[in-house]
C-alpha cells in the first residue's frame, strides 16, 4: 500500500527519511507525518474513492460541480496544444495521433484528488493492458509555475507509460481552454509558493485522430472506467 502512495507523492507516517514530498509549507514536516490518525483515514478514503462505482462521498453528498463538468460542450472540444514533455522535448496534440489517448488535468502538488485520480488511471491503464488494449495515459499540468520540466519527470516516472506536459502559462492556459478545462489558483500572491489549484478533475479519451470521444469521473472507479473505453476501443 505505502508503494502505491509513494508513487504520487504519499509516504508512511514515520519519518524514517527519505526525499520530502512537495506541499504545504515548504520546509516544514506535513500535518500528515506528525499524525497516523490522519494517514488511517487518507488510506481508506482512497481505498473507498477508487473502488466506488458512484459519486458518493465518504462524508455524505459533496458538492463536486466545480470539477466534475467541462467548461464547453462535448463538440466544442478541440484538445489542440504546442506544450514540452517531461524529458524537455517540444509536444503537440499531433504528436499523439494514431493512438487512444487518456488525459487527465492536475498539478504535482495535489495533496489529493489528484494522487486519487493517478491510482485510478493506473490501474485503468493496467486492465486494458490485460485485455490487450493500449491507451496512452498524460498528464497535463494545471500549475506550470510549479510544475517544471525536472518535476514533472519525477512525477510521472512512478507511472509506466505516463508523459507529462508542461509550458508557459500563456501555452498552458491556451491548451486548458481547447479541452473546456477550468482552473483557480488560491495563491496569496505572488510570494505564495504553498498554494493549491482548483480544477476539473476528468479524464479525457481522445481518439487516433485527435478528436474527443468521452470523459469519465476518477470516482466511477477504475473497473467502470476501463470497461466503458474497452468499448469503445472496439466499436
Amino acid at each position: 500500500m505505502w508503494k502505491e502512495l509513494g508513487k504520487f507523492g504519499m509516504g508512511p507516517p514515520s519519518g524514517g527519511g527519505g526525499d520530502q514530498q512537495p506541499g504545504r509549507g515548504g520546509g516544514r514536516q506535513s500535518p500528515l507525518g506528525r499524525n497516523p490518525l490522519i494517514w488511517i483515514l487518507v488510506i481508506g478514503a482512497i481505498l473507498i474513492y477508487t473502488q466506488m462505482d458512484g459519486s458518493g462521498s465518504l462524508f455524505g453528498p459533496m458538492d463536486q460541480s466545480h470539477v466534475s463538468r467541462m467548461a464547453v460542450s462535448p463538440d466544442q472540444v478541440v484538445g489542440d496544444f504546442e506544450l514540452v514533455d517531461h524529458t524537455g522535448t517540444p509536444r503537440t496534440d499531433e504528436d499523439f495521433h494514431g493512438t487512444f489517448s487518456l488525459y487527465y488535468f492536475g498539478f504535482t502538488w495535489c495533496p489529493d484528488v489528484c494522487p486519487s485520480a493517478m491510482l485510478v488511471m493506473t490501474q485503468v491503464v493496467e486492465d486494458l493492458e490485460a485485455q490487450g488494449k493500449t491507451v496512452q495515459p498524460i498528464f497535463v499540468t494545471v500549475d506550470p509555475q510549479r510544475d517544471t520540466v525536472e518535476k514533472l519527470a519525477a512525477y510521472v516516472a512512478q507511472l509506466p507509460g505516463l508523459i507529462g506536459l508542461t509550458g508557459s502559462d500563456v501555452q498552458v492556459a491556451q491548451a486548458l481552454q481547447s479541452f473546456g478545462i477550468t482552473r483557480r489558483s488560491q495563491a496569496d500572491g505572488p510570494d505564495d509558493t504553498s498554494y493549491q489549484v482548483d480544477h476539473t478533475s476528468l479524464f479525457y479519451l481522445m481518439g487516433p485522430d485527435g478528436t474527443f470521444i468521452q470523459h469519465y469521473l476518477p470516482t466511477q472507479g477504475p473497473t467502470q472506467i476501463a470497461l466503458e473505453i474497452e468499448r469503445e476501443l472496439t466499436g
